[in-house]
Order: C-alpha cells, then structure tokens, then sequence
C-alpha cells in the first residue's frame, strides 16, 4: 500500500513538473498576438543575422515575452537564433549541439 502511494505522488510529481515546462496552444496563441512582426520576417532577420538557410521556427514557448526561435543551417551545423516578436532583433545566437 506504502509503495502505491509513493508511485501516485511520484507520478502526480512529473504531472506538475509537465505542465510547467510545456507551453500550452493558448499561451502560444497569446504570445504570438503580441508579435508585431510575421514568422516570415523573423526568419528574413535569423537569415541575414546568421547566413545560411531556415530549417525551422516557431514562437519560443520558453520566454516570457514574443521571441521567435529560429533554426538555421549552416556549414552542416544548426543554430537557434532568437529573434525579438516586437522590434525584430536578433537576441541571441547558440549552436544547437543535440546529440
């Protein structure tokens, strides 16, 4: 009995934990409503900012502001580069190192 409910509040645990790091569509959806600027000029800004080609992009659900998460390639190499939603600056740049 100890054990089963040591495994309810473990899982219950990693429920919570889940909902906090996932964005749900709606946020995203609100986060995405306080952009001034389209996914394609983000993607224009990720480009010209880092060379090479779009691969993928989307509304950065980690921040807690409109930023735009941008993949770009590269010399055979992917970066993320973050693009501000409202005044379209390049807020960063990281190589993406996945393995």
């Amino acid at each position: 009995m100890r054990m089963n409910n040591l495994l309810v509040v473990c899982l219950l645990g990693v429920g919570l934990v889940a909902d906090v790091v996932v964005a749900s569509p709606a946020s995203e959806l609100r986060m995405l409503a306080q952009t001034k600027i389209s996914l394609q000029q983000a993607i224009d800004a990720a480009q010209r900012h880092q060379g090479g080609q779009a691969l993928e992009a989307s509304i950065d659900d980690e921040s807690f502001k409109p930023v735009y998460e941008v993949s770009i390639v590269k010399d055979n190499r992917v970066f993320d580069v973050w693009v501000d939603g409202v005044d379209g600056k390049v807020l960063g740049v990281r190589e993406d190192v996945k393995d």
